[in-house]
C-alpha cells in the first residue's frame, strides 16, 4: 500500500519510505563501502531517483529488496566512475614518473606527454562498457565472469567488449606509431 501510495504521488508516504527504511540502507551500503559521507550520497540520490521517475515505477512485492538493488547499482556506477576519472590522473602520473631525470629528456618527455593525450583520447572513443572493462581486466585484474557480473552483462559480451576495446585502440594507437604495449604495460603493472 505503501509503495503505491508514493507512486500516486503522495508525498507523506515518500517521507514515510524514507524514514523506514534509510537506517536499514545505511547498513547494506556500508557493507560495500566504508565511507559513510559516500554511502549517505548515495542513498540521497536512490531516493531523489525515486521521487523523480515514481510514476514509471514497477510494482514490487519487496519495497526492501527493491531499495537495497537499487542502492547497490548506485553503488557500483558511483565507484566505477569515480575509479574511472583517477584512471586518467594516474595514467597521466605513471607516464611523467617514467621519464629519465636529466636536461636531455625534454622532447622525450613532450613525446610521452603527447602519447598519454593520444592514449586518453583513445579511450574516450571507446564505449563505456568498454571503458569500463578495460580498467575491470587490466587495473583490478578480475576475470571475464566476474567483470560480466559487474557490468551486468554476459561472458561473452564481456569478452567480445574487451576484444573491440584493444582492436579499436590498436587501431587509434598504430596511427601515430604508439605501441598498445605501452598500455598494457601500464595496466598490467598495477601502477594506475
Amino acid at each position: 500500500m505503501l509503495w503505491k501510495s508514493f507512486k500516486a504521488g503522495d508525498d507523506k508516504a515518500f517521507y514515510e519510505l524514507y524514514d523506514q527504511y534509510s537506517d536499514a540502507l545505511y547498513s547494506f551500503g556500508m557493507q560495500f563501502c566504508k565511507d559513510s559521507d559516500f554511502v549517505k550520497d548515495c542513498i540521497h540520490d536512490l531516493f531523489l531517483e525515486l521521487h523523480k521517475y515514481r510514476e514509471q515505477l514497477r510494482p514490487t512485492d519487496s519495497i526492501q529488496f527493491y531499495l537495497f538493488r537499487t542502492l547497490k547499482r548506485i553503488i557500483h556506477k558511483q565507484r566505477l566512475s569515480m575509479s574511472l576519472l583517477k584512471l586518467d590522473h594516474k595514467l597521466e602520473k605513471t607516464i611523467r614518473a617514467h621519464s629519465p631525470a636529466c636536461d636531455e629528456t625534454i622532447i622525450d618527455s613532450e613525446r610521452q606527454e603527447e602519447g598519454m593525450d593520444l592514449l586518453a583520447n583513445a579511450i574516450s572513443q571507446l564505449t563505456k562498457v568498454q571503458q569500463r572493462a578495460l580498467f575491470l581486466k587490466f587495473e583490478q585484474d578480475l576475470n571475464y565472469t566476474e567483470i560480466a557480473v559487474l557490468l551486468n552483462i554476459s561472458v561473452e559480451s564481456a569478452r567480445t567488449n574487451m576484444y573491440r576495446a584493444l582492436k579499436s585502440l590498436r587501431k587509434s594507437l598504430s596511427k601515430h606509431e604508439i605501441s598498445l604495449n605501452l598500455f598494457v604495460l601500464l595496466y598490467s603493472k598495477n601502477q594506475l
